[in-house]
């Protein structure tokens, strides 16, 4: 296939180039040229004038098919959010509601230019099936937690998971223990020395509350992240969600293990979890990624829409913080670095996977642009995510707008069906 005519090329790339007025060709899946290009014999060619051209955006922390609980409970701290209502709704889920919610996550992903998630959850061969129905790229871990008596049941099925997945065309697995409260010791690092042992990313939630950071330090005399490094967890393999709550210590040794940070600055303000410093994070050399979090505490999967929270939230105390260029880097490179998967997406390069997104360059959101800098600020702070074809693998997954591999109006009725069995708190 040929992209033809590409108006701005926004390649992500070490030198964060933006090209102007050129083509790019993809082979079995991957990007093989980017210069000005003829068409090949019998070659598919796409006309990209007036488009742009990006690397599609990599969420690093969803929670898929939570897509049914959209909207089930408000107004309420994480620990009552969870108690009150998010847990009971989840234990009246089934496998097909899994298959459900995560089929609607795909269709929003997708829709909105996103094409890899990083998951935690269950059901991950129900999961799987919506990816491979929709086309996005997954990276996907059974959590684990050992709080009852099915700890080990939940690792048995985690590592079932890595050994079935292994070598999926779109399907990553990983390892993820959800947080230091939920996990025993015990758990965290058998957890870790399997994640190593595999090869795979170990994904868990730290410091997401300051009441998380209090009750831990009054159990074990630490923080999170202190007692993680005290049991030799932290590496480059690490995704760590939120870390809304890091004292300077812990920053440190984030950076020196250089392990990785999934923000999620719209969950964390609407649950009144508190926001990360990612200024900072950046400034001392840590890996900032983006993520949604789930759809019961964003309430979206919109990554464009993610940015724009992350670009304002961190410019209250000076708006030369953070700028649109350090958040578009979180959306893209800094994902597919914290998954492990820089060689692969992240940036519109040769020898990459051609995951791509077009944009119109004529929609409203993105006019006027003042020169490449303004370009990249439209689509950080304007653009709101409706991209017109989508490509992952190379592969068109959305055509107009609109998801190819699932049949959209049939998901969208099932997910309506199968929400109206779990009740909305009114508390």
């Amino acid at each position: 296939m040929l992209l033809q005519n590409i108006r701005f090329l926004v390649t992500q790339n070490p030198e964060r180039e933006v090209l102007e007025e050129v083509d790019l060709r993809i082979s079995r899946g991957e990007i093989t040229e980017i210069a000005d290009l003829k068409p090949q014999e019998e070659e598919d060619v796409l006309d990209c004038a007036g488009k742009v051209v990006m690397p599609g955006l990599i969420n690093a922390h969803t929670h898929a098919s939570m897509s049914l609980l959209r909207g089930i409970s408000d107004n309420k701290e994480l620990e009552d959010w969870l108690q009150d209502d998010i847990f009971p709704a989840e234990e009246a889920m089934d496998e097909e509601d899994l298959k459900t919610g995560a089929e609607l996550a795909c269709i929003e992903m997708l829709e909105t230019g996103t094409t890899t998630f990083n998951d935690m959850y269950e059901g991950i061969d129900r999961i799987v099936e919506a990816v491979e129905s929709s086309g996005i790229r997954a990276v996907l871990s059974r959590g684990l937690f050992d709080w009852d008596d099915r700890g080990e049941e939940r690792f048995e099925e985690a590592k079932e998971a890595v050994e079935k997945y292994s070598d999926h065309g779109l399907v990553y697995p990983a390892i993820a223990p959800h947080a230091v409260y939920s996990c025993s010791e015990d758990l965290l690092i058998r957890a870790k020395n399997y994640s190593e042992g595999r090869g795979v990313p170990y994904h868990i939630h730290v410091s997401e509350t300051e009441k998380e950071n209090r009750d831990h330090r009054a159990e074990h005399g630490v923080s999170p992240v202190k007692y993680l490094d005290d049991n030799e967890l932290l590496d480059s393999d690490v995704v760590a969600a939120h870390a809304a709550w890091l004292s300077k210590e812990d920053l440190n040794l984030l950076a020196e293990k250089e392990a990785n940070v999934a923000h999620n600055p719209s969950a964390n303000l609407k649950l009144g979890s508190g926001i990360a410093d990612v200024p900072e994070m950046l400034q001392e050399g840590v890996n900032v990624a983006l993520g949604t979090d789930g759809p019961a505490s964003n309430n979206n999967f919109n990554l464009f829409e993610e940015m724009k929270v992350a670009g304002l939230v961190h410019k209250l105390e000076d708006p030369g913080r953070i700028d649109e260029q350090q958040v578009l880097d979180m959306a893209t490179i800094n994902g597919a670095q914290a998954l492990g998967m820089e060689d692969e997406i992240g940036s519109v390069e040769t020898g990459k996977k051609a995951d791509l997104v077009l944009l119109d360059l004529d929609d409203s959101e993105m006019r006027p642009y003042h020169g490449v800098k303004g370009l990249i600020s439209n689509l950080v702070f304007s653009y709101t995510g409706h991209p017109e074809k989508v490509l992952v693998n190379g592969e068109i997954v959305v055509e107009n707008g609109e998801v190819t591999g699932l049949d959209r109006d049939r998901v969208l009725s099932d997910s309506q069906e199968r929400s109206e069995r779990f009740e909305r708190s009114e508390k």
